[in-house]
This record gives structure tokens, sequence and C-alpha cells, in this order.
């Protein structure tokens, strides 16, 4: 309880925490009838005008921010000899009080909280502003319930006391009593040493949430303590590995957090964002791990029982979800040739004359030179195999010939196209129109440059030039640089083919006529890959909350995805209702979908591009559909 009744306009409801620099009340202002924050300063800070010049000012830049993970500053003032800052109320608890209850949390409880802090600072930094004095006391968690409306995750953190050390710092009263500024706990190095104070900026609040994290994730801070000893910590000693303190840690959540603690302000990541972000990359392969290694025990057990279409499956999953992973390429490369081993069946009992005439045949053929050149080409191609003719939304398939994990659409109609009403539609979106698809099964991502590879080491495909450039061919980006013909080839040796544009953008959008895969609402890095984002293709997969409603990724940005379709822009004004193919002639391609480098417009379902045939662009990729009917 407080002896306290009022401060200005302000009547004191109750005390809420108390500092070495100020109280917080939760108060009532009596003129706008709303509840507030009241943090009142000590008295003695008021007797200082150089600092109350510096206060009012601090207070200005913090009361011009607008975040909603930052605290809203709605005054700064002076009553009764007491200087006072009115903030926003917040219901909930700190951080630190969260910690004091829970302790160490799961990587996937910190994120949420981490995200919304880091979205914080970015934005401030943008502005100018520097927080320095990031720690958990000063991060306000709200939990509600699920479906509220706060945050996917249920959970709200708000970043309090903006500028409020900075306007300290120019105090006499805080010198004259010897009033270490601000916490040593989370006080990055240059922030430790007084003759570095020019060096102070956003990188000092970027070490300081590093230090939050390291303390959500293994239960304290790198350094304890509240003294002198803990600033030459900061500045001098290694940080303890977090794995020392929570084995359970993955290596590389420990090199983010340890990159995050560099001593040197530029060997920290540039954004707090970026922090947060290989944070999340690290919990995706943890739970990724956690996901392969049953199905990698599984195929090797099928291998050992030579059942070689079970190895094709089971490695296709995995390749679906990890590309790359451990010798799996291997496995399915020996099931394939398995597989493709016509049975040793008896000579016996054929006619006489059957011999002559395969014998002219073959002859006939390396006259022509079919054999030489077919033939091989035959040997390699896969044979096609028939995907299941009964399927439900959320089912999947594997395609045999080059791994690649299929999701299920089933029949009906769709809004096909954009209305008057979408402001961002181009006319050759336009009429929208009803259209009804049989049921038909299309890639879950574009297709890989590791599965583009085996058909070009198969023969049919041709080499994409961009492979000489690193940032275009790791093996589980997009495969791009490829033409409308170099998609088709691919497409006749995996044993599908191109989508219609009417297949491709039910696979993206649903029967809901959302304007994205993922609904209505705006794109974001976290879910798509646009301009500004990565700046070249991301690994296929990367944008799970970029799903559309049948669990296809990357329909937006990315790469561009050739269809079947001619592009005739005012075909949809006639377009059939029923299975639409498309023009019958024309001069371009249709592409769907965006890619790395385009804008909001074009990443939209609906959006559609043109480009010649033969067009072998950076940007130009590709995936395949398939009927349950069969191939």
């Amino acid at each position: 309880m407080t002896s306290l009744k009022r401060i200005g306009k302000y009547e004191i409801m109750e005390e809420l925490g108390r500092g070495g620099f100020a109280t917080v009340y939760k108060a009532r202002d009596v003129e706008l009838e709303r509840v507030v924050a009241l943090k009142v300063l000590h008295p003695y800070y008021a007797e200082d005008r150089q600092f109350v010049d510096r206060f009012r000012q601090e207070a200005r830049a913090a009361a011009r921010l607008r975040h909603p993970h930052i605290v809203t500053v709605y005054e700064a003032g002076e009553a009764d000899g007491r200087l006072y800052i009115a903030m926003e109320y917040l219901p909930g608890r700190t951080l630190q009080a969260l910690l004091d209850t829970e302790g160490m949390l799961r990587l996937e409880r910190a994120l949420p909280i981490l995200e919304q802090v880091a979205e914080a600072l970015d934005y401030a930094h943008a502005q100018g502003v520097v927080h320095r004095d990031v720690k958990p006391s000063n991060v306000m968690v709200e939990q509600a319930a699920e479906g509220s409306g706060i945050s996917p995750s249920g959970v709200r953190a708000t970043l309090t006391d903006f500028g409020l050390v900075k306007a300290l710092a120019a105090s006499t009263a805080l010198t004259s009593r010897g009033t270490l500024l601000g916490s040593p706990e989370y006080m990055a190095p240059e922030q430790a040493d007084p003759e570095r104070a020019g060096e102070v900026g956003p990188a000092a609040d970027r070490y300081a949430l590093g230090v939050v994290a390291y303390q959500m994730l293994t239960g304290r801070v790198p350094f304890p303590g509240n003294t002198p000893a803990t600033l030459y910590a900061h500045e001098h000693k290694p940080v303890p590995p977090p794995r020392s303190l929570c084995p359970a840690l993955s290596q590389a959540a420990e090199a983010a957090l340890l990159r995050m603690l560099a001593k040197a302000p530029a060997g920290r990541f540039p954004s707090a964002c970026a922090f947060v972000a290989q944070l999340r990359g690290a919990l995706l392969a943890e739970r990724q791990a956690a996901r392969l290694a049953p199905l990698y025990a599984q195929l090797q057990a099928a291998a050992a029982r030579e059942e070689w279409a079970e190895v094709l499956a089971l490695g296709g999953r995995i390749q679906g979800l990890a590309p790359a992973y451990r010798d799996v390429a291997e496995w399915m490369a020996r099931a394939r040739s398995h597989l493709r081993r016509p049975p040793r069946r008896p000579m016996r009992g054929r006619p006489a004359w059957l011999w002559p005439v395969v014998g002219g045949v073959a002859a006939l053929l390396v006259i022509i030179g079919v054999a030489v050149v077919v033939v091989p080409r035959l040997i390699e191609t896969p044979t096609p195999v028939h995907p299941p003719p009964e399927a439900n939304i959320g089912d999947t398939w594997t395609r045999p010939a080059d791994g690649m994990v299929m999701v299920y659409v089933p029949a009906g109609e769709f809004l096909m196209g954009s209305s008057d009403a979408d402001s961002q539609a181009s006319d050759n979106e336009k009429p929208q129109h009803t259209v009804y698809l049989d049921g038909y099964w299309i890639d879950r991502t574009e297709v890989t440059n590791a599965q583009y590879r085996k058909c070009v080491e198969a023969g049919p495909c041709r080499r994409p030039e961009c492979w000489d450039d690193e940032n275009y061919n790791t093996p589980d980006q997009p495969v791009v640089c490829v033409s409308w013909d170099d998609a088709r080839a691919y497409a006749a040796w995996a044993g599908g083919w191109l989508p219609t544009g009417a297949e491709w953008e039910k696979a993206a959008r649903g029967t809901d006529g959302r304007i994205y895969p993922w609904g209505n609402g705006p794109p974001d890095c976290d879910k798509v890959n646009y301009s500004g984002c990565v700046g070249y293709p991301a690994a296929v997969g990367s944008y799970s909350l970029g799903a559309s409603p049948y669990g296809a990724l990357d329909m937006a940005g990315n790469a561009w995805e050739w269809v079947a379709d001619w592009y005739d822009e005012g075909y949809y004004a006639r377009s059939p209702a029923h299975n639409p193919q498309g023009p019958d002639a024309g001069d371009y391609r249709v592409m769907r979908g965006g890619a790395f480098d385009k804008e909001v417009g074009r990443v939209r379902c609906a959006a559609r591009e043109m480009e010649y045939p033969s067009d072998r662009d950076i940007v130009n990729g590709f995936r395949l559909v398939a009927s349950p009917a069969g191939l």
C-alpha cells in the first residue's frame, strides 16, 4: 500500500513496483477517465533542472513511438514537486516475474516473446531511438486465452521504459549518490566502459536481448551480479556455453546466442529479428530431426527386407522434409535400380520366327540412329506410377521418380480470377468466374535442384546455367533458370505434367476466394519470400505459415511457376466452366505465384505473368500435377 493519494490529475489506485529511480503506480486519469501506469521518479530528481530538460526530451521521443509491442506513452510532466510519466496500463506481469515463477523456458515457449521484443527494438532503432536498458523487468507479458486475437501464441509482450536511462545519465543527483546507471547483468561491453559511451547504439540493445534470451533458455544470465566485476566480465570474459547450463539446447541455438553476445558490436546479428529468425530456424531443425529419425530407421529396415517400393516411398517422404538428408538419395537410387530390373524368364518355347524379327528391328533402329539416342533415355526414364484413386484433403503421396511429396486437391468448384473490388488486380485476372475441376494431386513444393539434377543426369533435362552461381545451386532450393520446354521435359521424365492455370490457382487459394494462400492478411517475410526478404530463392518449404488450404507450400513468392496454359489476356471471359485447359495457341506461356524479387501485388493467388516458352530466367521454376486416374 502507499500513502500517496494523488499526483496532479492522477488518482493513485495502488503501487505496482518500486526501484532505484522511480515507483510505478496504477492510477486513474480523472480528466480522461482512463487507467494508466504512472511512473513517478524519486523527488530529488526534480531539483536537477538539467535532468528535467533531458527527461522531457527523452519522454517526447518515446511518445512518438507507435508499435504494438512498445508501451504507449501518454504524457510526461511535473506535479507536486515530482516528475512522472503516464503510460498505457498493461495487465499481466513482467517477464522477470514469469521467469521467477517458471524458471528456464523451452525454446518454443520463449520464441513468441523474443520475436515481439525484437520487432519492437528493430522498429525503435529505425526511428533513431535506443533503449539502453533491455531486461526482463522492462518487458510486460500478458497471457491470454487461445483465440483472443492478441497474438498467434496467445502471448503479448510489450517493451517499456524507453529513454529513461539516457535521461538519467544527465542527472547530477545520480552522480552524487554514486548510483550505478543501468543494469550490469544486461550491459553490452561498450556500455560497461564509460570511456566507450560514444559506441553505445542499437547493437547494445541487441546484446541485452541476447542476455535476456540466454536467461530464458538456460535459467540464468551469463554473468550474474550487479557489481563492477559483472561489468568487467561482460568486457573481458568468455560467455559460458549455454549448453553447459542446458544440455537439451541445440548447437544451432547455442551458436545464435553466442553470436548475439559477441564482445564487438560488429560481431552481433545486424538486427534483433535476424537473431530471433536464427533461433526459430534452430527450433524448426530440431522438430525436423525428430520427424526424420524414425522415418530413416523405417527406410533402413525396409531396405534390409528388400522392400524397395517402401524404400522409395519413405525416401520421398524424407526428401520432402529435407532433400539432402544423410544417404537417402543413395538408398532411393538403389531402390529404383532394383525396381527397374526386369525379372528373368526362361526363353524356352519361343517361336523360331521371333529371333529374325527381333534382329531385323534392332538392325533397323541402329541404321536410323534411334538405338543409340533413344534407348538409353528410355532405360533411365522412371515408370509412371498411378497416385491413389481415392484421397482426402491432407493426404499425401510420393512420386517414385523424384521423391516429390504431392498433396491432394479434391473435385469441386472454386472462384478463379479477381473481382473489380481488388485494386491490385490486372485486367488479365478478370472477370472472376466459377470453375469446376476434377480431383488431382499437386507437388507440395516447387521442384528442387536436387530433384531436377536427377533428370539432368538421366539425360532428358538440360543443365540450368544459374547452377554456376552459388546463390541458386543448393540442393533444397527450387530449380530456376528453366524454360517452359525444360519443365515439360522434366514432367515427361518424372511421370506428371504441368498444371493448368485453373489447377494451379485452386491449389493455391482453395474455394473461399482468398487473396493469398494463407488468407487475406498481407504478406510478410514469415509467410512468403518476396521483395526485400531474402534476395534469392529460399529452400523449398521454408514458409510453413504461408501454406495453402491443401498444404501446398511456396505458392506465393520464391519462384514464378510455369503452367500449361498459353497466355491470352481475354481468356477468362470465355473460359469453359468445367476443367478449362487454357487457350489453344499463343506466343507466351503463363507463369503463376510471383517470385523472390516481386512486390506484393504479384504474389497474390490470382496474379498472372507471361513469358516466352524458351525463357530461362533466374526466377522461373515449376511444380507438377498428377491425376488419380493414372498418368
